[in-house]
């Protein structure tokens, strides 16, 4: 019963980023559900990880404008590519996570920036401004992937207490 909380999570970070987005319209950004999703497949491995990021993807593309898809694709490979690092990292150093949060968020940004480029019709000018917005973006999920991280293991230790198969 307890794992029905995984969905109302998802959901709720996702309303709580855009109520943040449509209030808050300075340089620094982020991306609730990406961090969790990297807090989850960190726990639960990569198949899971990787359905997650899909409907997390399908639910941020639904409710974003712009290339339909690319939630989706990403945030699978995310999930799938964190998912696989489970057994192979100290999931307890916070410095791990900012790290590799740090990364994945560059990474993202740089697809991204290529799909801006190509629906821009090439327009290099784009380069500086998004530039500028990838770093707060970087910034932002770096100050918050180790709360969202403890969030996550927080429910993860909570549902794992009264599912014993879980």
């Amino acid at each position: 019963m307890r794992r029905l909380i995984w969905p109302v999570l998802f959901l709720l970070l996702m309303l709580v980023q855009g109520a943040a987005s449509a209030f808050y319209t300075g340089w620094l950004s982020f991306d609730l559900p990406l961090l969790a999703l990297y807090a989850f497949a960190m726990l639960r491995g990569e198949h899971q990880g990787a359905l997650v990021g899909l409907s997390v993807g399908f639910l941020q593309d639904a409710m974003t404008v712009g290339v339909f898809g690319f939630h989706m694709l990403s945030r699978s490979a995310l999930g799938f590519l964190v998912g696989l690092m489970k057994e192979k990292v100290v999931k307890d150093n916070a410095t791990f996570h900012v790290l590799v949060i740090a990364l994945c968020s560059a990474a993202l940004r740089f697809a991204f920036w290529w799909l801006e480029l190509i629906r821009s019709g090439g327009r290099w000018s784009i380069f500086f401004s998004y530039l500028w917005d990838s770093v707060g973006f970087i910034v932002g999920n770096m100050l918050l992937v180790v709360p969202v991280v403890l969030l996550v293991k927080r429910v993860y230790q909570w549902i794992k207490e009264e599912d014993i198969s879980y």
